[in-house]
């Protein structure tokens, strides 16, 4: 999820051939509840993620997530 329009993702999606659409948050209310913004003017979401389970809880934070190392990283705790 990034503070990017939907517009905007969607133009990035299909610029990289993402097979899924990208979440969008220009309200930056999620990015606040989860600890990627310090404050909703906050220019970008800060690089961080969250594996959650099928039951709807947190199984795991990435405080810092790797871009070439999550897929695996994920993988390795499910």
């Amino acid at each position: 999820m990034s503070f990017d329009t939907v517009d905007d993702n969607k133009k990035f999606a299909g610029k990289f051939n993402f097979p899924y659409p990208l979440l969008s948050d220009p309200s930056r209310a999620m990015g606040l509840a989860y600890g990627a913004a310090d404050d909703a003017k906050s220019g970008y979401a800060k690089r961080i993620a969250y594996l959650i389970g099928p039951d709807g809880k947190v199984k795991n934070v990435f405080a810092k997530a790797n871009t070439a190392t999550f897929a695996a990283d994920v993988l390795a705790l499910i």
